[in-house]
């Protein structure tokens, strides 16, 4: 064990039904099944024996990942040469819901877990920064919108978490810190404030009812917020970026105002004209998107709406209702939660060689 008789601990929370929901149905886009994702999680366990860590922290679920690694396990522990960590899953009331994983990742984070892997979408990232915000956040793409967690192996993912909880990596290079979006609903009629945060984008929706979480069309979207946009993600990031693509590490993002008709604002606005954009609403579908106007956001300004009733959608799924009473505010952050930089990570192991022995001499 490294650091003296302290455990090298990991925390693992594998949604088991990340990219099951209707985007996937709608676009025949294919989902991760049970079998697949624990073999990833097999390859992570391995990875991180074999190099050092010593305990892994699970999150319980039911919906049968756990029976079916058990199964596994004992597999694994017929074949001597294949050393697993230990593992420990977490002692907690399982819902099947969202609170599994803010309840696992607060858990973990009390139990001194050196970095916290998650495998899921946007969705189940933004919920584990939420309560663990200066844990570095490893992030395996396994849902729907994956603009978040990157699309990488997970062996090597596993070979990079294990060189920095086992301190070989320092953390200057090894974390990087992420940009993220507060979201504040404030009541002026009841003096209530409802809090919630957005790792990649937040769509303002002029709907009342929240129905099917997932965005399917951009008929009522009012306008995007995004810390990021890619032109290679699916969602509301992807289509910012066929605007103006701003990088994961750049300072600031950028906001769209869509829709048809008169533009209102006044601040620094670039475009003003009406276009469409045709851009990956959802995986397999391009959409006609009405733009108004588009410029990019500093970090520390507070967008604000008010008046209208409407819904927030958070990293591509609706999550808030607000009401005309109500005024929204969002503001990014710069610095909003610690990543681990798995490129950063094996491009110092390979330069310092930190997986080369040197042979004696027999």
């Amino acid at each position: 064990m490294a650091h003296g008789s302290e455990p090298v601990r990991v925390g693992m929370i594998a949604n088991p039904v990340s990219a099951r929901d209707v985007r996937r149905v709608l676009s025949d886009a294919a989902g991760l099944t049970l079998g697949e994702r624990v073999a990833m999680l097999l390859r992570v366990l391995r990875v991180l024996a074999s190099m050092g860590v010593d305990e892994v922290l699970l999150m319980p679920e039911r919906e049968g990942l756990r029976a079916l690694l058990d199964r596994q396990l004992l597999r694994e522990s017929s074949q001597a040469y294949r050393r697993l960590p230990t593992l420990r899953w977490l002692d907690m009331t399982v819902s099947g819901s969202v609170a599994d994983t803010l309840a696992a990742a607060s858990l973990m984070r009390d139990q001194g877990v050196r970095a916290l892997m998650v495998m899921g979408g946007d969705g189940t990232h933004r919920a584990v920064a939420s309560v663990c915000r200066d844990v570095p956040i490893v992030g395996i793409s396994t849902g729907t919108n994956n603009a978040f967690p990157p699309m990488r192996e997970v062996t090597v993912t596993a070979m990079a978490t294990a060189l920095y909880v086992r301190g070989r990596i320092p953390e200057a290079v090894a974390v990087r810190n992420e940009k993220r979006l507060d979201v504040r609903c404030i009541d002026t009629q009841r003096e209530r404030v409802r809090e919630d945060i957005a790792l990649i984008d937040v769509g303002v929706l002029n709907e009342r009812i929240l129905g099917a979480r997932a965005i399917g069309d951009a008929g009522s979207l009012h306008t995007i917020l995004v810390t990021q946009a890619s032109p290679e993600a699916v969602g509301l990031s992807g289509v910012a970026a066929m605007l103006q693509p701003v990088g994961r590490h750049e300072p600031g993002g950028l906001m769209v105002r869509l829709g048809t008709g008169d533009e209102t604002l006044r601040e620094g606005q670039m475009h003003r004209a009406p276009w469409t954009l045709h851009a990956a609403l959802a995986p397999g579908l391009i959409t006609a998107i009405p733009v108004r106007s588009w410029r990019w956001l500093p970090a520390g300004e507070i967008w604000e709406i008010s008046g209208q009733d409407g819904l927030l959608s958070l990293d591509g799924e609706r999550e808030m209702a607000f009401r005309s009473h109500e005024r929204v505010e969002i503001c990014l952050h710069d610095q909003g939660l610690k990543t681990l930089d798995v490129p950063a990570c094996l491009h110092y192991a390979a330069r310092e060689h930190l997986l080369l022995e040197h042979e004696a001499a027999g």
